[in-house]
């Protein structure tokens, strides 16, 4: 009778190990597959181009003055998320009830929104005529066509990314901890300064990164809002496009160097934090 039991039992285990060990076989084989047409992807760059090119786009002026305009903007519009975008996530990740849902959803808005509208919407918020943009200009500010707008674009298309990841990071705090601060009187600022963001140091510096990602590769709503001016607005991604309509080879060349200067470095900082 035991011996019975034990055989149905063993039989029942290995027919429920077997559609397990399918799924695990055809996950791995779909992971291959995707990380196999990602290296594709971007080895026929690499494979378009030679160094003697890519140095030829290092050392140009222009590509220069491209690529430290992009640092510069990616460097500015990380810190204001960073500023803005903690508190506002530390405010959600406290609140409950359909009134913050709605409000977390309006923040999730960017995310979907198209390049083109985006900058369109910008333009029509911030320009001369704009919203906004109509009492700026009474006061002597322009922001289309600058160095600000750049980075107007890239607050708006990264700071979603950044109170969602943040909050999610806050949301999985301890509260008796926090609560235990508050008891001995500490303040909510105090609270967030030494115990949410110490504790969620790992999640904040992976949105960073996403951030990066995300501002380093915005072109749509850049080149509407704050156009592809040499030297003033003119970012490592628009100059890929403008080498694009003239030199297809030198526009290849400046993409592989794109990847090597941004993409590769923030790629390797996210292995390591994982």
């Amino acid at each position: 009778m035991d011996n019975s039991v034990s055989q149905v039992l063993s039989k029942t285990k290995r027919s429920r190990q077997k559609p397990k060990s399918m799924l695990n076989g055809a996950i791995t084989i779909l992971i291959a597959i995707n990380v196999m047409a990602i290296i594709l992807v971007i080895l026929s760059l690499f494979i378009k181009t030679s160094p003697a090119a890519i140095q030829s786009m290092i050392t140009s002026f222009k590509v220069k003055s491209a690529i430290s305009i992009s640092v510069c903007s990616i460097i500015l519009s990380l810190g204001i998320v960073m500023l803005l975008g903690t508190p506002i996530a530390y405010g959600l990740s406290q609140k409950k009830g359909g009134f913050y849902a709605l409000i977390e959803g309006v923040f999730s808005i960017p995310i979907v929104l198209p390049p083109s509208v985006t900058g369109l919407a910008l333009l029509m918020t911030y320009g001369r005529r704009g919203l906004i943009g109509t009492w700026l200009n009474e006061l002597g500010v322009t922001l289309p066509f600058s160095f600000i707008a750049i980075v107007i674009v890239q607050v708006f298309v990264t700071m979603p990314y950044y109170i969602q990841i943040v909050k999610n990071g806050f949301a999985n705090v301890d509260k008796s901890i926090a609560e235990a601060a508050r008891t001995f009187g500490a303040s909510e600022l105090e609270v967030l300064l030494l115990i949410y963001m110490p504790m969620t140091f790992k999640a904040m510096l992976s949105a960073l990164i996403l951030c990066a990602f995300r501002a380093a590769g915005e072109f749509g709503a850049t080149i509407m809002f704050a156009g592809n001016l040499e030297g003033k607005t003119q970012t490592i991604t628009t100059r890929i496009y403008t080498l694009y309509q003239m030199d297809l080879t030198q526009s290849v060349s400046l993409a592989v160097v794109q990847i090597v200067v941004f993409i590769l470095p923030l790629l390797f900082l996210k292995i390591k934090l994982d």
